[in-house]
């Protein structure tokens, strides 16, 4: 009995032994360690289900890997299967670059981070210089794997070869014309900062008011702020489009957001009655809403409101209301908490928005 397990440890190979007895360790500590690496905490006050399940499939790859590399070691061991020791080496190769891939991203994060406040919550937003690197890092990685395997089953001579990298860039010249415009468009904004994460953006040609949650080289990510779904555009479309950065207020600084309601009301009404649809509709809504009530900090406490006279029609005079708002994301919901309150006051003060003359013409 001594004399065999004599021979079974002088015949272990003690390099695949440590690479089991780590990954066993990993094993143990996937939860811990997949939520240490995983940034979505930073990035998000608050995770989605998408992103808890996201976390938790990474949870199972690992451990799927690592099931499956202590079976192929158990039976290298017991049906003499020498084999398979390569295949214990791809799988611990694939999940030693997933952890350190992980790591140097969230050490970039950390590093080039920038701390926003949206809506009353921080968050930590990326800079360009973060998807740029990342790309970067995951591009390396993936040749890294790529060689290291070849490497492991000696077949690395196929990367030697000339006529794979002629393929290679062929493919590359081939298939520019679909991924080079949004490349070089995704770049461009992760530059330039005209658009970021968490900016509310308005654009007219799609009829939407949102804001974006992701920005990449392959994808824009929006969240609509009327319904909440997402849409998705390509980088070089989304350049061409004309998209109005609500969030500018917000960049600046600024602690109040301007925004205004267009009216075109008859000549029969003047100014100081218009005025007092639009101030009493405002004074009303204000009261109606409780001190500590989510709603109530849609608006500034010092918020002033103003009506001007922006152009006189044929048949109406266009009026500007000019309101505030703490926040872009607040620009749906302050509006309809306004609109039932603007509604009373055109009734309590008769006058109409829809242009009567106009109307009485059309009959």
């Amino acid at each position: 009995m001594v004399e065999q397990l004599s021979d079974f440890i002088s015949g272990l190979n003690w390099m695949y032994v440590f690479i089991i007895i780590l990954n066993l360790i990993i094993f143990i500590f996937a939860k811990w360690i997949v939520n240490f690496l995983d940034t979505s905490s930073l990035e998000k006050k608050k995770l989605w289900e998408k992103e808890k399940e996201k976390i938790k499939k990474k949870i199972i790859f690992i451990r799927i890997n690592i099931s499956l590399m202590l079976v192929a070691y158990i039976v290298t061991h017991v049906f003499k299967a020498e084999f398979l020791n390569d295949v214990i080496l791809t799988l611990f190769i694939i999940i030693l670059s997933y952890l350190i891939n992980s790591w140097v991203f969230k050490r970039m994060l950390l590093f080039y981070w920038e701390e926003v406040e949206v809506s009353g919550e921080k968050y930590f937003r990326r800079d360009y210089k973060i998807n740029i690197f990342s790309l970067i890092v995951n591009i390396v990685t993936t040749l890294f794997v790529i060689f290291a395997i070849f490497k492991v089953f000696e077949i690395d001579w196929i990367l030697q070869s000339g006529w794979i990298i002629a393929w290679m860039l062929a493919f590359l010249w081939f298939t520019a014309p679909v991924w080079a415009p949004d490349l070089v468009a995704g770049i461009s904004m992760l530059h330039h900062d005209e658009v970021e994460v968490w900016n509310v953006v308005r654009i007219d040609e799609l009829n939407i008011l949102a804001w974006v949650k992701n920005l990449s080289l392959s994808e824009v990510k929006l969240i609509d702020l009327v319904s909440g779904h997402p849409i998705i555009i390509r980088p070089s479309k989304f350049r061409e489009m004309k998209v109005e950065n609500l969030s500018m207020w917000v960049a600046w600084k600024k602690i109040k957001v301007p925004q205004f309601i267009i009216a075109n009301i008859s000549y029969n009404q003047s100014l100081y009655e218009v005025e007092q649809v639009f101030f009493d509709a405002w004074e009303n809504m204000i009261k109606s809403l409780a001190i500590d009530s989510v709603e109530r900090k849609y608006f500034s406490e010092k918020a002033t409101v103003s009506v001007d006279i922006l152009e006189f029609w044929d048949y109406a005079v266009k009026y500007k209301f000019n309101y505030m708002i703490t926040s872009p994301f607040f620009i749906v919901k302050a509006k309809t908490l306004l609109n039932p309150f603007l509604q009373e006051a055109q009734k309590k003060y008769k006058i109409d928005f829809s242009t009567p003359q106009l109307i009485d013409l059309k009959k």
